[in-house]
């Protein structure tokens, strides 16, 4: 088997886990609490929350921002749990189609002072380009700007911010996949305390901890973390800038495999930032009239190799609310061609020309 996106774990993490486990401390506990302040070295944030999963860090900070209107406005091409968390936090969604090159939102086409709160997520691990722009137009029409930087970790601004530091709050997943990998894991990001306050609050079932034990003065819901899974993630934390490496130079080997038999189109996404590569995708239709789904399904079949393809846009999904029959052409296209790699650390040039070897077998076309 050829994993899809397996993470790096040696010695340095089983030394933290069992460090943590040997404490006694199962759920809450120090190395929540650690892994919390060296997120806030990382990023330059203030504060930090740290919460059971990214959909739960999005749900907790799109409750805690308070937005001056309900909507909240997301690109088409992203993950569904971006959605989920706005519907479950009881806001309108208003979904967009993206911008070709970044696969981000690009510009905004709803009338100033009907939106709320914009997430701008990060894809694969190229920061949304035009930051700037979304910062001059959240600030002059009062809209909170959150950073959803679950594919991020270790990419870089232009102007020098780590992915982690851009809007008002910022939200980042330590899924089992993902460069920084807890199992799973989420956190919120703010220089806001009453933002931070409430995001804490709500994710322990509402309770105002630090006035009367076991006390709620609101509904909240158990997102709290597992000291087990901080442990796990504040050692990876510490090996960021070697994963971030190892990531990198498997997206620049496939980069170059592509272009040896004529077909360069690996996405490498387009900007002046600096990307931290978590997956690499390759434009399947310039080699291929399979769709990406067959094709990925028929890899993992008869080689053992997981891929996967592109998100389905959010508008497709039965559950979004006013999207049905709404079109999407870009994200629409990226869903018909584009094809996710083999993208972990731990993949080794063999196994990349291997994934050659298999996808020109099924395919015919080298």
């Amino acid at each position: 088997m050829i994993p899809l996106n397996a993470p790096s774990i040696g010695q340095l993490e089983e030394d933290y886990v069992l460090a943590a486990l040997r404490s006694g401390w199962v759920t809450i506990g120090p190395a929540c609490h650690d892994l919390e302040a060296a997120i806030r070295k990382h990023t330059g944030r203030t504060h930090a929350v740290l919460c059971s999963s990214g959909t739960a860090a999005l749900y907790l900070a799109l409750r805690a921002i308070r937005v001056k209107q309900p909507s909240v406005l997301v690109p088409a091409y992203t993950c569904d749990a971006v959605s989920n968390a706005v519907i479950m936090a009881g806001l309108d969604l208003q979904v967009q189609d993206i911008e070709k090159d970044t696969f981000g939102l690009a510009y905004v086409d709803q009338p100033p002072g009907t939106i709320g709160a914009v997430v701008l997520p990060a894809t694969y691990g190229v920061l949304p380009a035009d930051t700037a722009y979304w910062e001059t137009w959240c600030h002059r029409h009062g809209a909170v700007l959150i950073e959803d930087a679950s594919e991020a970790h270790g990419a870089v601004y232009r102007d020098g911010r780590r992915a982690g530091k851009l809007g008002d709050v910022t939200i980042m997943s330590f899924r089992g996949e993902k460069t920084v990998s807890g199992g799973q894991l989420g956190v919120v990001l703010t220089d806001n305390p009453e933002i931070a306050s409430r995001a804490r609050q709500w994710s322990h079932n509402g309770l105002t901890c630090d006035l009367v034990r076991y006390w709620a003065t609101e509904p909240g819901m158990n997102m709290q973390p597992s000291n087990l899974n901080a442990a796990l993630a504040l050692a990876q934390l510490t090996r960021l800038d070697e994963l971030v490496a190892k990531r990198n130079a498997v997206h620049d080997r496939w980069v170059n495999l592509f272009s040896d038999i004529g077909n360069p189109d690996v996405f490498q996404g387009s900007g002046p930032h600096t990307p931290a590569w978590w997956l690499t995708a390759v434009k399947a239709d310039h080699f291929t009239r399979m769709l990406p789904q067959d094709l990925g399904t028929a890899l993992e079949h008869k080689y053992g190799i997981q891929t996967r393809p592109g998100f389905y846009p959010i508008g497709y999904y039965p559950h979004v609310p006013n999207s049905m029959g709404s079109r999407f052409p870009i994200a629409e296209h990226l869903l018909r061609t584009l094809l996710v790699l083999p993208s972990g650390p731990t993949i080794t040039l063999d196994q990349q020309e291997q994934v050659m070897r298999a996808i020109g077998q099924l395919t015919g076309a080298w």
